[in-house]
């Protein structure tokens, strides 16, 4: 959740920075360029924050599953 949240917050503020700046945001060579260039491959490394989001499902459905055979009785016994 860590890496989904990071990326995403940091894609949001390169992006206010370069309305920000306005055309100076995207010419080659400056620092918001830079960035803006940089954050792409953080947010497909490991996976798009979409994988990512399936990912976090995943675990919390297997959780959930685990807890509640847990709690349930074995086959043929009565609760």
């Amino acid at each position: 959740m860590a890496k989904m949240f990071a990326t995403e917050a940091a894609q949001r503020i390169i992006d206010r920075a370069v309305q920000l700046h306005g055309g100076m945001g995207v010419i080659e060579g400056t620092e918001v360029e830079r960035l803006y260039r940089e954050i792409r491959p953080l947010r497909i490394y490991e996976g798009t924050t979409e994988i990512q989001k399936l990912i976090i499902a995943k675990g919390v459905l297997e959780r959930a599953a685990a807890e509640l055979a847990a709690d349930e009785p074995p086959p043929g016994r009565a609760p």
